[in-house]
């Protein structure tokens, strides 16, 4: 390179499909290959063809949502299936999709969708939390139309935007930055050393929505035939079960960022083995454990690739062939196609071999800039010399190929030709007088022997006084004591330069894009420079607490005090369960110990409360007791007196006013179609929300869920109030005003809301279900309003361990102290409550079914279910338990049916009713239609497959099984045997249903029986939807996989 005049070098200049937009080349490979695989995720897959259907619909109403060319709409999630067809439903509307991935901070989610100026949001079925505005809000899925959405090419532009992809600004709010699709086609399509995928690969799609990385997992894909492998976190950050995923898939193809690739090649370099391609990129790649991934894969091409966002995610790679034993870094390489690169000193020159400069980039991957900074792009985008070597893309503009990107890295050029990446020129501080570049510091303590991974950061004494402090992880095999480490480091460095202090961990902590997360490991340092997690504390729970913050922190996306609460930092059930299943599984607890830890959790939910809980429960003492059959009477009085009869006579015969709690759970959202259809009420539905506006989102998003159409197209919107409310707060969380509204003019109550959890204790139950029910209870009292509650067989369940063999509807409810689930507990009280109440003059009835499950025409289900868990997880491992256990299913359909028939007909006098069917299956009948479908299942005796069971979800913390592993391993009160055998037949009563034959007679809701016919629609429902993976036609031998 010349050394004194700026010369640019650029990559070769391959042609490739500048004038196509990334949706467009899919769009051909879906018309080409309709039936191959575009995407798989667990037993879910995606054909090219339903991809290519579904992200039509999709565009179609994203376009009456007003989105087009020149807007921006959030997809708000994280990788999944559904996450594929919302991208390309997004660049199919001519709009440009923004990646907000749903682990990243509210306000950080926030920032994002106020800086790209969303109005639309995509929001994926699994979203965990949305960022806080006022937006309109799409779900992925919807019912089909009449007439199918017909393909037709997208209005985008190849040099318009195609996505927005933030990094972190100076200024701590992240800056949006704008990639066209000419950015991301060059990088797919014209550079061999990335793999170029073809239909032949599989490639792993491992990176968040919100990372650079995952749009060359995507889009190299996507747009090439192959078929992209989604794979969950827990098995991504796990060696172990990521080798086990990438040889099940048969994963050709992997883009990997370093921090994940180091975590594999420490520990299990071996894994990447059946890989042809592996690249990595993000942070600077370990010579030594390049060198493990090269002997232990020889057959597999290594490449270390390097690029900002701002140029398209990839600008220069390098093949690794071989590594020194002395080498203490991997170079970056040259230019890709179509790219160009300079390395000039502060003054403008060129830099010239072997001295370090700032690397500038460019090329057809050039971002458009900041969006909504003219300002800072025109600082970090400048003019160039002309290219010597000018891109053959028609669309690049002369202009275009002449501006170039100011990265703030330093590089070097070495003599072979190769750029060698230095540090960040933003990474030089001044201590004690001195320039240090900590970028040097960590390349050193990279270069050590015994060293995989290291990551050094300035911190400060309360002094003042700045200091360095190092991390590392150990090399394969190495056991080298910090000491001896920093002695080493004090051979090459000066003093100043030498960490005061240097920690070593198991594993360096990431962020969702990948790279080392800098503030969690300040943190690990402001901890440990306390000397112990937290005072008073002892020294082994103190080491717990350090390795349970990981857990919390890989569960909630944050890094907690040990004064933190769980709760009040995102958490909910369902986390709480896949942070009790992690920490199980890191400890290697027994499974039984599950529902202690949740109630322990519940009981303290702060960081050093719970390192308390898991300590006590590791040594041998984390039982948690279950309510006395005295408690839960004494709960289930009324506790208070019916006031004197008021006000006009409820006309529940004819309602015009009817209250219905519930209503955005299953069997609720039927309930409300069910009375809007066939009663002339106007229906008050009290929501857990902030306000009505969102109460009444969270009512329309669960009729899209379960595929009914929206109220506007069934009825006057008027006859539908939501409420904001809280069934755990006095009057239901209402105001005076609305409580005294209702009181003076409800015709009719069915109280259908309660909080489902299989783990948590009866007393954080007790709340909503059991005081909930009392409060409804007293708003219907000064008018006698009917009250129909919808409780459980699950309150039957110790009649069975208790020896009596049939229950009918006159049977007194008993036994409670038989039960063991916290759930059923609650149920049972609150079921006595409102008999109790009955007793003293409030007109009520009760309803039981049994498993409520999905509507007869479509099948559609609340997959949200012990049982639909059971049959997922028997379709994933292949294995299922040899049980008697009856499957008495009701159709969601016909239970909303007959609940509002007989609240509307038949008078109420504290009637109970057995919503069960008269004509049920057995298990071992669904498993023989899992069969017949192509599900290949073997079964075990119960106690072998329970073992299974909790194997599997020791892999898979995060799995839907995981929140029910306690029916299998938690104990049973008075007998011995788990929660689930209690439901097996000779163990469950026999339940009679007179009463609900006699209330149904002549209105022809007669509840379908479980055959082959319905058990096959809802088999289909499972497939169609992703929840189960379709089984792939046996192969025939050498067809392709």
């Amino acid at each position: 390179m010349n050394a004194t005049r700026p010369v640019l070098w650029s990559g070769a200049a391959r042609p490739y499909p500048s004038g196509s937009t990334l949706d467009q080349l899919f769009d051909e490979q879906a018309a080409l290959r309709p039936d191959a695989p575009a995407a798989v995720h667990g037993q879910a897959l995606l054909t090219y063809g339903e991809l290519r259907s579904r992200s039509d619909l999709l565009a179609d109403r994203l376009r009456e949502a007003g989105a087009g060319p020149g807007d921006f709409v959030g997809v708000c999630g994280s990788r999944s299936l559904d996450a594929l067809v919302a991208l390309l439903g997004v660049l199919k509307s001519g709009a440009a999709y923004v990646p907000l991935d749903d682990g990243l901070p509210p306000e950080r989610l926030r920032a994002m969708a106020e800086d790209t100026g969303l109005r639309v949001i995509v929001a994926l079925d699994t979203v965990r939390r949305l960022p806080r505005g006022s937006w309109t809000l799409l779900g992925v899925s919807a019912a089909p139309p009449e007439r199918p959405s017909v393909p037709r090419r997208s209005p985008g532009d190849a040099a318009g935007p195609a996505y927005v992809m933030f990094t972190s600004g100076s200024t701590g709010r992240p800056k949006p930055v704008v990639i066209p699709h000419r950015g991301v086609v060059r990088l797919v399509t014209s550079e061999p050393a990335l793999s170029g995928p073809g239909p032949q690969d599989r490639v792993l799609h491992s990176c968040g929505l919100s990372s650079d990385a995952s749009t060359i997992e995507i889009w190299a894909a996507l747009v090439n035939g192959a078929c992209l492998v989604l794979v969950d976190q827990p098995d991504l950050l796990s060696p172990p079960a990521l080798e086990k995923l990438l040889r099940a898939e048969s994963v050709t193809v992997a883009y990997l960022t370093t921090s994940v690739f180091h975590l594999v090649a420490r520990s299990r370099p071996e894994a990447l083995s059946g890989l042809r391609h592996v690249s990595a990129g993000g942070e600077a790649m370990s010579p030594d454990l390049a060198r493990a991934v090269r002997t232990a894969c020889p057959d597999t091409t290594l490449v270390n690739f390097y690029g900002p966002t701002e140029n398209s995610v990839v600008s220069t790679a390098y093949v690794v062939r071989e590594v020194p034993e002395d080498a203490d870094r991997v170079p970056i390489g040259r230019p890709i196609a179509n790219s160009t690169c300079l390395v000039r000193r502060p003054d403008g020159t060129a830099a010239a071999p072997g001295e370090e400069g700032e690397l500038l980039v460019g090329g057809d991957g050039l971002a458009l800039g900041y969006l909504g900074d003219p300002g800072l792009t025109a600082e970090r985008f400048v003019t160039g010399p002309q290219a010597p070597q000018a891109s053959q893309a028609p669309q690049a503009p002369q202009a275009l190929k002449r501006t170039l990107y100011q990265t703030g890295d330093l590089v070097r050029v070495r003599p072979d030709g190769e750029l060698e990446f230095v540090g960040r020129r933003d990474r030089q501080i001044k201590l004690r007088g001195h320039r240090i570049e900590i970028d040097e510091v960590e390349a050193r303590l990279r270069a050590q022997d015994g060293v995989a991974e290291a990551a050094v950061l300035v911190a400060e004494r309360e002094s003042g006084e700045a200091f360095l402090t190092g991390f590392y992880t150990p090399a394969p095999g190495a056991g080298r004591d910090p000491a001896d480490i920093l002695a080493a480091l004090r051979q090459w460095l000066p003093d100043q330069a030498v960490p005061a202090r240097l920690l070593r961990l198991d594993q360096l902590p990431v962020q969702l894009n990948g790279k080392v997360d800098q503030k969690r490991l300040a943190a690990l340092a402001d901890r440990h420079a306390d000397g112990a997690a937290s005072a008073g504390q002892a020294p082994e729970v103190a080491g717990l607490q350090d390795t349970l913050a990981e857990v919390w922190h890989t569960t909630l996306a944050v890094d907690p005090g040990p004064r933190d609460d769980f709760f009040a930092l995102g958490g909910d059930s369902l986390l709480a369960s896949e942070t009790v299943s992690r920490t199980l599984t890191v400890l290697g607890l027994d499974a039984s110990l599950g529902s202690a830890l949740v109630a322990g959790l519940l009981r303290d939910p702060t960081l050093e409360g719970w390192a308390r809980t898991v300590a006590v429960a590791r040594d041998g003492d984390g039982g948690h007791r279950s309510p006395s059959l005295a408690t839960l009477r004494k709960d289930a009085r009324l506790g208070f007196t019916l006031p004197p009869r008021r006000g006009p006579e409820p006309r529940w015969r004819d309602p015009e006013q009817v209250l219905l709690t519930g209503a955005t759970g299953f069997l609720g959202t039927f309930l409300l179609d069910r009375l809007l259809r066939t009663t002339r009420a106007r229906v008050h539905l009290p929501v857990r929300a902030r306000d009505a506006e969102h109460a009444g989102r969270r009512v329309a998003a669960a009729r899209a869920k379960y595929g009914l159409p929206p109220l506007e197209q069934v009825v006057d919107p008027g006859r539908v109030v939501c409420l904001p409310a809280d069934l755990a707060r006095p009057r239901l969380g209402l105001t005076d005003g609305q409580a005294a509204e209702l009181t003076g003019c409800l015709d009719l109550v069915l109280h259908s809301a309660a909080q489902v959890n299989f783990l948590y204790p009866y007393a954080e139950l007790r709340a909503v279900n059991v005081n909930g029910t009392r409060e409804v209870l007293r708003l219907a009292a000064p008018r006698r309003v009917p009250v129909h509650f919808i409780s459980t067989v699950a309150t039957l369940a110790g009649f069975g361990t208790a020896g009596v063999r049939h229950v009918t509807e006159e049977t007194p409810l008993d036994h409670g102290d038989h039960l063991t689930l916290g759930y059923a507990e609650s149920k049972w009280a609150a079921e006595a409550l409102v008999l109790d109440a009955g007793a003293r003059g409030l007109p009520v009835s009760v309803f039981r079914p049994y498993e409520i499950t999905g509507e007869q025409a479509g099948g559609v289900c609340n997959v949200e279910t012990a049982i639909c868990s059971l049959f997922k997880t028997v379709a994933e491992t292949g294995v299922a338990p040899d049980i008697p256990l009856p499957l008495d299913f009701v159709p969601v359909d016909h239970a909303a049916a007959a609940i509002a028939h007989i609240a509307t007909t038949d008078p109420p006098g504290r009637h109970v009713y057995h919503l069960t069917n008269p004509r049920p299956a057995a298990f071992h009948d669904v498993l023989r239609r899992m069969r017949a479908a192509g599900c290949e299942i073997r079964t075990l005796p119960y106690r072998q497959w329970v073992r299974e069971l909790v194997r599997y979800v020791a892999e898979h913390p995060a799995s839907a099984t995981a929140p029910f592993v306690a029916l299998c391993v938690d104990r049973s009160r008075g007998a011995d045997m788990s929660v689930k055998e209690m439901y097996f037949d000779g163990t469950f009563p026999r339940l009679g249903r007179t009463n609900v034959e006699r209330a149904l007679a002549g209105s022809g809701l007669d509840c379908p029986p479980v055959d082959d016919a319905l058990l096959d629609r809802y088999l289909a429902y499972f497939f169609a939807s992703g929840y189960i993976r379709r089984p792939e036609p046996t192969a025939t031998p050498g067809s392709p996989r």
